[in-house]
């Protein structure tokens, strides 16, 4: 006779452990893999003699294969244990610093920077919605997922500063001309990704077939809820009837034109302000702008909910403009200037207040202007867009401040924002325009 196994229904405890969990996963294994790595930008610069836009295609190479692997990570996950996939990627993440510190040469920080993007994707990008999602199959996915990635604004807020702490450790010179006189650190946080993986690894999982993560009550009235807001949705576009509107070329280019200029304010922040503050202070800012980050992905939500599309769109242009206006300032001040840490310091809170923007701003976007018709093709259309420009972003600000000087390619970047965002929030209106015209 074969033994039935028993149905067990999970606390919300267990479940918001998991959520725990995840979130811990982005403050140190995905803020290690990812949210630091430019702190290491002008070290490395100046210990090995790299132009700073040959060295800062680390992250347009990175993204790209985090990208073209990204589908097949989410295949293998479907079929291959939860535990396996996420181990896998923290080692695939922790080898990737080790093969930094190993490293001399430009193609060796850039095979160790797509190992790394890679192994993120396993734990972060696929992993934590994957797991978040097996346990809040109806009610509390949307507040489950937000937790989740509050993490890494978390993280920032204290490893930002105790990397530019532990650089200084391993420097030799000013922090404006210094250079590294050892690979260590690249180890020692490969060591602690590595652990701390590992040891959420041991707990972190999706549930068993015999456990109950939502009753039928919840599964029912969150069929409900999905059945009511599909009814007052805006049906749509095909996208194949999107691709022919000009404005959503006009509004893509727009966006594809914002992430040229935000890849700067993300990935060459600390190589700047290393310029002109101590590491310490660098790492105070860095901090501050987790904390930023950490209340603009709280509110992007409501602003998107409360303002409309158009409207929260232009409140994040006007704080990136802000943003790069401080760095322009910065530029222009001595070294260790007490102005240029408070303006460093607005820099971070005005960034990081926008971060919504590129965050949850193309699921949300997709969805409003182009309706539920082709959500899934819409979303990976308008992302793509964004991610096109962050990929030219980031070495093209170095190849303008390699031929001119760190303000004229603030200016550039400050144009490339300023024209982005004008070109999208008109492509909204006009689009948002054709809507009332269909209904």
């Amino acid at each position: 006779m074969s033994a039935t196994v028993e149905n067990k229904p999970v606390s919300k405890g267990y479940k918001y452990f998991m959520v725990f969990l995840c979130m811990f996963t982005q403050a140190i294994p995905y803020g290690i893999a990812q949210n630091i790595q430019p702190l290491f930008v002008h070290p490395l610069v100046n210990t090995f003699h790299f132009g700073l836009a040959s060295y800062t295609l680390i992250f347009t190479f990175g993204a790209v294969a985090a990208s073209i692997t990204s589908p097949f990570i989410g295949k293998g996950l479907a079929k291959i244990n939860f535990k396996v996939m996420y181990i896998v990627g923290i080692a695939i993440s922790a080898l990737a610093y080790v093969l930094f510190g190993l490293s001399s040469k430009l193609p060796e920080f850039y095979g160790a920077a797509i190992l790394c993007m890679i192994g993120s994707t396993f734990f972060s990008g696929q992993g934590v919605p994957w797991v978040i999602n097996h346990w809040f199959p109806g009610k509390g996915r949307g507040t489950a997922l937000g937790i989740a990635f509050c993490g890494g604004s978390i993280g920032n807020i204290f490893l930002q500063p105790f990397t530019q702490n532990l650089l200084a450790k391993y420097m030799v010179g000013s922090t404006k001309t210094g250079h590294l006189k050892s690979m260590a650190p690249f180890f020692i946080f490969a060591a602690v990704l590595f652990v701390v993986g590992l040891i959420i690894t041991l707990f972190i999982r999706t549930p068993k077939d015999n456990e109950i993560v939502a009753t039928k009550a919840e599964l029912e009235e969150s069929k409900k809820a999905i059945a009511k807001a599909r009814a007052a949705n805006f049906e749509g576009w095909t996208s194949k009837e999107v691709m022919k509107m000009p404005w959503f070329w006009i509004f893509s280019i727009g966006f594809l034109i914002i992430g040229i200029g935000l890849a700067s304010l993300n990935e060459d922040y600390a190589a700047f302000l290393d310029t002109k503050l101590s590491f310490g202070t660098v790492g105070i800012i860095g901090m501050m702008y987790g904390v930023g980050c950490l209340i603009g992905n709280v509110t992007g939500g409501i602003l998107f909910d409360k303002l409309g599309t158009a409207k929260a769109m232009t409140y994040a242009g006007i704080m990136y403009v802000l943003s790069i206006l401080m760095m322009i300032f910065v530029s222009f001040q001595p070294f260790g200037s007490h102005a240029s840490e408070v303006a460093g310091i607005a820099y971070a809170i005005f960034c990081g207040l926008a971060v919504f923007s590129y965050m949850s701003g193309p699921a949300f976007m997709a969805k409003d202007l182009f309706g539920s018709k082709d959500e899934g093709v819409m979303l990976g259309l308008v992302g793509l867009a964004y991610a096109i420009g962050f990929a030219i972003g980031a070495p093209l600000f170095g190849i303008i401040k390699d031929m001119a000087s760190f303000t004229v390619a603030w200016y550039a970047m400050i144009g490339c924002v300023i024209v982005g965002f004008i070109l999208l929030v008109l492509a909204v209106i006009k689009i948002k325009a054709m809507q009332k015209s269909k209904e």
